[in-house]
């Protein structure tokens, strides 16, 4: 009996040592997240393709609410069940990526909230694109283009 009551001993240690908050501050308790990846806030519209509940293929832009190196959480119109695999598709930077659902929860709006894993992390997927200017080449800056100089012309 003994062997009983130390089994389940080791396994409250376990489950306590589980909940333990990995940051100062954080709530041991509830809201402990286990998550893999830390997510950020990223604002922006991406193609979703996949098959409703019926079996109809269907394509939908959604807005992703947070993002992370192994998925996002999206909000969208279409209905779709856990485990239904999704094409991503993110038009800024010509990227697309098989993802799968993890989760869906219905919205006071009554769109969904839609969690989705990557089969492997793909951080590449969210960059954004960059608005910087290209740089000229040394050989390029020697000989500017005719846009590019400035010159004027006496009749």
């Amino acid at each position: 009996m003994s062997k009983i009551f130390e089994a389940l001993r080791s396994a409250e240690a376990v489950r306590k040592a589980d909940l333990r908050p990995t940051r100062p501050g954080e709530n041991s308790t509830k809201g402990h997240d286990r998550r893999r990846s830390a997510r950020r806030a990223f604002d922006v519209l991406i193609r979703v393709y996949g098959s409703t509940l019926g079996g109809n293929i269907f394509y939908e832009e959604a807005r992703t609410i947070n993002v992370s190196i192994h998925g996002a959480l999206l909000e969208m119109n279409v209905p779709v069940r856990v485990g239904q695999k999704l094409m991503l598709i993110h038009e800024g930077i010509q990227r697309q990526q098989i993802c799968q659902i993890v989760n869906t929860q219905v919205l006071e709006t009554e769109a969904l909230e839609v969690a989705v894993e990557f089969p492997v992390p793909h951080a590449e997927f969210w960059q954004v694109p960059s608005a910087r200017p290209k740089m000229r080449s040394p050989e390029n800056q020697r000989y500017p283009r005719m846009a590019e100089v400035r010159m004027t012309v006496g009749v």
